[in-house]
């Protein structure tokens, strides 16, 4: 298996309470769907636990800069649910999608001068990684197993302690391994072995508010014929 799925949401970690959110209870609910699907597909322990962390990227708080992809572009993804930002970074041009109350909206940022406007297609709640994503991402492990181990491991990257999936072809078989690799927030820190490969250069859990809010009024949405 060569590719591996990216979760880029998250949902705010609110105080301890005995009446969690809705937010809270719908967080829980896809990191037990990625447990159980996991633990029907076959899956080891490790994984349906490495599965359940890659949905609680959608309950948290994080700041992940990753480092020069192989076109030259930085991306830095910051979010504080249900508030969201990534930035592309490249040849002195920044193109951003922020996810805010109002809305989803593209920006850029050239000269010195942001633009912004409503994105055509706007991001639903809770996020990137919607239960689709979850069963679609299990049912491709499931379907590799035959050709495919899998295991979990530890290291770090960007100064904080990971876990990383690792698929390898078994004996025989045509193909390469990948790594995808989470924080303990699950935020993705690494992903190796795929056409888009990203490894993160900076990693915090705390978040600039500011750099949340749009850089300057959006323009209005153009009218329709």
């Amino acid at each position: 298996m060569r590719r591996a799925a990216i979760a880029l949401l998250a949902v705010i970690a609110v105080a301890c309470t005995s009446h969690p959110s809705a937010a809270q209870k719908t967080a829980q609910r896809r990191e037990n769907q990625a447990r159980q699907v996991a633990r029907d597909a076959g899956l080891s322990p490790a994984v349906q636990d490495f599965l359940a962390l890659y949905a609680k990227a959608s309950d948290s708080a994080f700041t992940v800069t990753y480092g020069p992809s192989q076109a030259g572009s930085n991306i830095l993804l910051t979010q504080d649910p249900p508030l969201r930002r990534v930035d592309v970074v490249s040849q002195g041009l920044t193109r951003s999608v922020f996810v805010t109350r109002q809305g989803t909206y593209d920006c850029a940022q050239q000269d010195k001068q942001w633009a912004c406007q409503q994105a055509q297609q706007q991001e639903g709640t809770p996020g990137l990684l919607a239960p689709a994503d979850i069963a679609r991402t299990v049912n491709e492990l499931k379907a590799a197993q035959t050709n495919y181990t899998f295991a979990v491991t530890s290291r770090d990257i960007a100064g904080t302690g990971v876990r990383c999936l690792v698929t390898k072809p078994r004996p025989g078989v045509t193909g390469g391994s990948s790594t995808l690799c989470l924080s303990s927030l699950g935020a993705v820190l690494l992903v190796d072995g795929t056409g888009n490969p990203l490894q993160a250069v900076k990693y915090s859990t705390s978040v600039d508010d500011k750099k949340l809010r749009l850089p300057t009024t959006p323009e209005p949405p153009p009218i329709k014929p």
